[in-house]
């Protein structure tokens, strides 16, 4: 749903019989009057659906007039285009190409530009094969995504860094993703380790999931579950490999995915390299004690709240388990989620990029429309 403008337009009469004969200083007074306060309108570029890109709208819809356009093909330039003439802010996902051409049409048109960057978009990791910057056209397009707008959003410090590496020069600051404390909360524990990633060869690399089947086999009194949607045959290699206290659930509903967070003790992100890790922040959020690596963004989201392993160490990680199912982390890395990566820090982030970015005379501020 859009916000709608807060203030009815001119009143008509300024251009009737009246406005004809009222004389000079009146005429001076109407053109002095300011422009009618207005919500902002925000052009919503994301390459695919998803929870948390899904999340960044509906916050921006609370303040702001949101336009989305869903941008998976090649043939959308013109709609795009076209449609960056009627936004004040042209708001994109990812360091893209898309984003790469809207920051230089935007700004030649005079609208402004927000990049949301700081996973695969800005990687270069060539001993597991991934990242956007691994191809000289990547990297081309990522500093032209990141150095041209007005203003780009990092995900964390560690993207922060990374992108400063790519683009010196990039108006980044740091804006952490946001968890919806009130959906993901803890229920009853059970012995169970979850790990939530699309199962591929590639994450079996860089989200550890060898690693997190392999511990399984050493920590045989727990139920261990791997949720996320396979896209090769990296499931059936990972399931034949796996011992019977591993199960493999797919894809899974949002609700669904809430209620095994709710009831699972310890969480694992056994990866190579996270942006963030929305899926780590919603189990703490839940409860969970969280078992990470210390690499990328999880030390920065987990604190002192969770347990480190290194990576790709099955022995250490199934003794990290063990010690998490009988820790009572879970209540901590709960209240970190809340102390620093809830809905209200997102949405306060938000409304002070898109505000610093346009002359706030003529917009109304979130929650000056009724909200």
């Amino acid at each position: 749903m859009h916000s709608t403008l807060t203030t009815e337009g001119p009143d008509s009469a300024r251009h009737g019989a009246r406005a004809r004969t009222e004389g000079a200083s009146a005429s001076a007074g109407n053109r002095d009057r300011p422009a009618p306060a207005r919500v902002p309108r925000v052009l919503f570029v994301y390459p695919f659906p998803a929870t948390f890109i899904q999340r960044d709208m509906d916050v921006l819809q609370t303040f702001c007039d949101v336009r989305p356009l869903l941008f998976n093909r090649r043939s959308q330039y013109p709609n795009l285009l076209k449609s960056i003439l009627s936004a004040d802010i042209v708001y994109c996902w990812f360091a893209l190409p898309f984003a790469a051409v809207a920051a230089i049409v935007a700004r030649a048109v005079g609208r402004k530009v927000i990049v949301v960057a700081g996973g695969w978009d800005v990687a270069r990791i060539p001993e597991i094969g991934y990242g956007r910057l691994l191809s000289k056209r990547g990297l081309a397009i990522a500093r032209v995504s990141l150095g041209s707008p007005d203003l780009v959003l990092a995900f964390s410090e560690h993207s922060k860094t990374t992108i400063r590496e790519v683009a010196p020069k990039s108006p980044v600051r740091l804006a952490y993703l946001g968890v919806d404390a009130e959906l993901f909360h803890p229920a009853e524990k059970e012995n169970l380790v979850v790990t939530v990633a699309q199962v591929s060869r590639e994450n079996v690399l860089r989200k550890g999931l060898r690693t997190f089947v392999d511990a399984a086999k050493e920590v045989p009194e727990a139920q261990f579950i791997i949720v996320g949607r396979p896209l090769d045959d990296a499931m059936e290699e990972l399931r034949a490999a796996g011992p019977r206290n591993v199960r493999f659930l797919g894809e899974v509903s949002d609700p669904d995915l809430r209620e095994i967070l709710g009831r699972a003790r310890v969480y694992v992100q056994a990866s190579y390299a996270e942006g963030f890790g929305v899926a780590l922040a919603e189990a703490m959020a839940s409860g969970c004690v969280p078992v990470v690596t210390r690499r990328g963004a999880m030390p920065e989201v987990v604190g002192d709240t969770g347990l480190y392993v290194d990576y790709d160490n099955p022995n250490e990680l199934a003794n990290a388990i063990r010690e998490g199912l009988r820790s009572q982390l879970g209540a901590r890395a709960r209240a970190r989620v809340l102390d620093r990566f809830t809905i209200a820090r997102r949405l306060n982030a938000l409304r002070n990029a898109v505000f610093g970015l346009i002359d706030s005379v003529h917009f109304v501020r979130g929650g000056d429309h009724g909200d």
